[in-house]
C-alpha cells in the first residue's frame, strides 16, 4: 500500500514538474521575443561622401542584424547614398541647392590635391596650403548640407517627434553634433579620426606624443627614425594651425545654431 502511494505521489510530481517545465519554456521563449524589440534602438545617422559613406554602411548593416532602426539623413544632392528598400532602415531627404555634380567635383579636386601633393619636408608647408584650398570648397558645400537640416524646422520637429536614441556621426563631416544637441540626444562618432586629430586631442583629451604617434594623414608609422620624428612634429603643428585657421569660421556658426 505504501508503495503504491509513494508511486501515485511520483507519477503526480513528474507530471506536475513536466507541466511546470513547460511553462517555464513558454515564458522563457515569450522573453526571448519580446527581447529583440525591447533592446532594438532608434538610430539617427549623419553620413559622409565618398569611401567614408561605405565604412558607415558597414555600421548601418550591422544594426540592422542586431534588430535596432536606422534613418539615414541624405541630402538630396548625394552622389553615393543611394536609398534602398528596407523595412528597418529609413532614408530622410532633404533639400539642398546643389546637384550631385557639385559633390563629385569637391571631392575629385580634394583627392587630386591629396594625390599630386605627397608631403615631404621640403613641401609639406606647399601641400597643407594646397589642401587648405581644396578644403575651403568642402566648407561652402557642408553648410549648404548643413543649413539644409538645421533651418528646415518641418524636418527637426518630425526628427524630435521620432525620439531617436542616439545620432552616429562621420567626424569629418561637420553639424553632426549640432543635430544631436538639437535634438537632444547623445551621439558618437563613427571612426577615431578627426581632421589634425583636434577633437580626440583637445575634446577627448586623447594625448598623441609626436614622437610616438604618428600624425593622421601624415602617412607616417610608429616605426619613425629621427627625421620622421621631426618631421611628424611639424606635421602635428601644421594641421593644428590649419584646422584652427580653416575651421574658425565654424564658431560662429555653431553660436548661431546653438543660440551660444
Amino acid at each position: 500500500m505504501q508503495r503504491n502511494l509513494s508511486a501515485s505521489h511520483l507519477i503526480k510530481f513528474s507530471m506536475s514538474s513536466h507541466v511546470m517545465l513547460e511553462k517555464s519554456i513558454l515564458l522563457l521563449s515569450l522573453q526571448i521575443s519580446l527581447l529583440g524589440v525591447t533592446l532594438g534602438g532608434n538610430v539617427l545617422i549623419w553620413p559622409m561622401e565618398g569611401s567614408h559613406w561605405l565604412n558607415v554602411k558597414i555600421i548601418i548593416d550591422e544594426l540592422i542584424n542586431k534588430q535596432h532602426n536606422v534613418t539615414v539623413l541624405v541630402a538630396s544632392g548625394a552622389l553615393y547614398i543611394k536609398p534602398t528598400p528596407n523595412p528597418s532602415l529609413t532614408y530622410e531627404i532633404y533639400k539642398v541647392p546643389f546637384e550631385k555634380e557639385k559633390v563629385e567635383e569637391t571631392i575629385k579636386k580634394f583627392i587630386l590635391t591629396w594625390m599630386g601633393n605627397k608631403p615631404s619636408p621640403s613641401t609639406i608647408w606647399r601641400f597643407y596650403q594646397e589642401i587648405g584650398i581644396a578644403l575651403k570648397d568642402f566648407h561652402v558645400l557642408s553648410r549648404e548640407i548643413c543649413d539644409g537640416v538645421l533651418k528646415n524646422q518641418k524636418l527637426l520637429e518630425k526628427l524630435k517627434k521620432s525620439k531617436f536614441d542616439v545620432l552616429v556621426s562621420d567626424p569629418v563631416f561637420p553639424c553632426g553634433d549640432i543635430v544631436a544637441l538639437k535634438l537632444g540626444i547623445p551621439f558618437m562618432y563613427s571612426l577615431r579620426f578627426s581632421p589634425a586629430s583636434t577633437v580626440e586631442k583637445h575634446c577627448g583629451k586623447t594625448p598623441y606624443p609626436p614622437s610616438y604617434v604618428p600624425a593622421v594623414l601624415s602617412e607616417l608609422t610608429d616605426q619613425m627614425s629621427f627625421t620622421d620624428r621631426i618631421r611628424n612634429f611639424i606635421s602635428y603643428h601644421l594641421q593644428d594651425y590649419m584646422f584652427d585657421t580653416l575651421w574658425k569660421e565654424w564658431d560662429s556658426y555653431y553660436s548661431e545654431a546653438l543660440g551660444k
